[in-house]
């Protein structure tokens, strides 16, 4: 009898070791949920046609867009992009002068007559300009996605992150400026999406950015083509027709912290099934058997061949059978 108490306070404590463990591991699935950080899959979009960027253009200088041609991918060149480009507005806030380009085109990639590039001349007041940055006469360009919405509120992480791409690129005088882009794509969740907190397919907020590349060279201050009073020229083409779309997915949902939960609980149960027994499976369990017969375990890995059943000690087990049935 001493024996079986020891089972029973062996057993309780097993029990309540289990319960706890398990309430733990709820409660760190739950903290898993609350502090969830979404993982990055990146993909790549192989694209035939790719929007041309709209442009903003400033300078603390006054300047004049004398000219912006089209050049296609059989390197033709025909003029007349300059129409897509505003009037030209001060700011009197920050001293500066500034135009947009919004036109809607497409960069092509393999017709002969799809657009390879975009040319643009200009002219600054060098005096006006250099006054202000540093002795260096130039544009900046600011490049924005055809589609952005600046209505649209994106999470301030994505926010930051693309403050910190840095999309301004200089257009300085007596230079030519080779400008080429590539357009990203970031998919990000909503703080409060309900759906993919859930586990459902998340409704993306997505926002599209742009990279920049650009090279200097020495400008020619006389090539037979170029517009009379051009100080400065810049083009604009893509560096390859591949976006590259990044989404964030949610490394803990709440279906998956169901599934984790109901396979620990299986884990557990079955594990103390094995060892104190079930009313339908095993009314004894393992630690009952080596309670009982000590020989138990090696008997069952041997197949009986090693110990005999003459050594077990059936008298013990009598005894304990009739004093539960007393």
């Amino acid at each position: 009898m001493k024996k079986d108490s020891v089972i029973i306070i062996f057993r309780r404590f097993a029990y309540t070791f289990a319960i706890l463990s398990y309430l733990l591991y709820l409660g760190y699935l739950i903290y898993q949920l609350a502090t969830d950080y979404p993982l990055l899959n990146i993909k790549y979009d192989f694209l035939d046609t790719i929007h041309v960027p709209n442009i903003k253009m400033c300078s603390p200088g006054y300047f004049e867009m004398l000219a912006c041609d089209y050049k296609l991918n059989n390197n033709i060149e025909i003029p007349g992009c300059l129409r897509y480009i505003s009037n030209i507005t001060y700011n009197s806030g920050d001293q500066r002068y500034c135009r947009t380009f919004n036109s809607g085109l497409k960069y092509v990639r393999e017709k002969p007559d799809g657009l390879n590039k975009l040319k643009f001349y200009f002219n600054i007041n060098t005096t006006e300009a250099e006054a202000e940055e540093l002795g260096v006469a130039l544009i900046t360009l600011d490049f924005i996605s055809h589609n952005f919405n600046p209505l649209l509120k994106m999470d301030k992480a994505v926010e930051l992150r693309l403050q910190l791409q840095g999309i301004f690129v200089p257009a300085i005088v007596d230079r030519v400026s080779l400008v080429k882009f590539r357009t990203k794509t970031y998919n990000s969740i909503p703080p409060w999406n309900f759906g993919s907190i859930f586990g459902l397919p998340p409704t993306y907020h997505t926002t599209s950015s742009i990279e920049c590349l650009v090279n200097y060279f020495p400008f020619n201050q006389d090539p037979y083509n170029m517009p009379i009073g051009t100080n400065g020229y810049f083009s604009i083409s893509p560096g390859d027709f591949i976006v590259e779309e990044t989404s964030e997915k949610r490394t803990t949902t709440i279906l998956s912290i169901f599934g984790s939960a109901g396979g620990a609980f299986g884990i557990v149960m079955n594990t103390l099934a094995f060892l104190f027994g079930s009313s339908r499976l095993d009314p004894w369990g393992f630690v009952r058997r080596i309670s009982i017969d000590k020989w138990y375990f090696i008997r069952r890995q041997y197949d009986d061949i090693i110990v005999p059943y003459d050594k077990i000690d059936f008298k013990q087990y009598l005894n304990f059978y009739n004093g539960n049935m007393a």
